[in-house]
């Protein structure tokens, strides 16, 4: 089955472009973006149709499937819009600014029968699939801290509270996902932060938080601005569970190397990976979901959760008390 993809947003849709070319059985048919430059070069490139709006995209353009990579704001009128008109869905990271859009979107691609698939490349990197794979048999994960802090974003809508949200929500969106994947559903965050590494863009750009999960789990994390992109081992997450210490470092959302040492023989291991961004697993999982293959490994409902951990952590910095998380069946 070929499958006929279209991309409207051209900053990271750059990159799901580039995986699209690689993959067989894929025709990359439209893009969109407001610069037109910048899309007619795109669609030379790959063959395709540029728009200067995603929704004429929509409207026009013959497709199975979109990859919607434009800013928060924006993405619960064209995923409501790609659904309602049966195109299956690849939705970027943060899902969307509020719970209220989440829940909009979720609902318009389960009315339309179409996948929806949130973009949480973490989840195919092969490091944190051998963790997913193998902790059951390490015990019980009793702490784990993580460091996720990324270099400068010049871009206004990645700092406005009703789009990106800064920090905190657009990129460590990724590390609630992932937490959520390893260790299941949070019940509390405790945080203290501020704007000290970026005072001119908002009022909490970085934080140091605890989350407790409900499955007892106690995680710290710095996450926010604050890192540089020249500094190599900016992403580090520690896991401690009852047989074994599992440490991932790498550059900042491509961690490479995992250590473990198992407690009682005091052995240490080391592992490498040479591809660790997750890209490729990511792109070939939509097309399989497509395909009626596999079910969306990260769903609407993942999507939600992330986004309300990142409001939790920055409503935490501002009052100064811990914020207890939704339940969700």
């Amino acid at each position: 089955m070929d499958v006929r993809v279209g991309v409207i947003g051209l900053g990271i849709g750059e990159r799901h472009l580039e995986e699209y070319h690689r993959l067989p059985g894929v025709t990359i048919a439209a893009v969109a973006d407001p610069r037109t430059e910048r899309g007619e070069r795109a669609a030379a490139r790959y063959g395709a149709v540029a728009y200067r709006d995603g929704l004429e995209l929509l409207q026009q353009a013959e497709l199975d499937a979109v990859s919607i990579c434009t800013p928060p704001a924006s993405h619960r009128e064209l995923a409501v819009a790609a659904a309602e008109s049966g195109r299956h869905v690849l939705l970027e990271k943060p899902m969307a600014p509020t719970p209220a859009d989440c829940d909009a979107i979720s609902e318009a691609c389960r009315r339309a029968g179409v996948v929806l698939l949130l973009g949480f490349k973490k989840r195919g990197a092969s490091p944190f699939r051998y963790l997913k794979e193998r902790q059951d048999d390490w015990g019980f994960p009793r702490v784990a801290q993580v460091r996720y802090q990324l270099g400068p974003v010049d871009k206004d809508w990645f700092w406005d509270e009703a789009d990106g949200g800064g920090p905190l929500i657009e990129n460590t969106a990724h590390v609630f996902d992932m937490l959520r994947y390893l260790l299941g559903d949070a019940e509390r965050v405790y945080a203290e932060g501020g704007s000290a590494l970026a005072p001119r863009r908002t009022t909490v750009a970085e934080a140091v938080c605890t989350i407790r999960f409900q499955a007892g789990t106690v995680v710290s994390l710095a996450a926010g601005a604050g890192g540089s992109w020249a500094y190599d081992q900016s992403e580090r997450w520690v896991l401690n569970y009852d047989g074994l210490n599992a440490e991932l470092v790498g550059p900042f959302d491509a961690v490479n190397s995992l250590r473990t040492m198992k407690r009682a023989a005091g052995t240490v291991e080391t592992r490498w990976w040479a591809e660790t961004s997750g890209w490729p697993e990511e792109m070939s999982h939509f097309l399989a979901c497509i395909r009626g293959e596999e079910q969306p490994r990260a769903t609407g409902a993942d999507g939600k959760a992330a986004l309300e951990m990142g409001l939790a952590v920055k409503q935490s910095v501002r009052t100064g008390l811990p914020v207890e998380l939704p339940r969700h069946q």
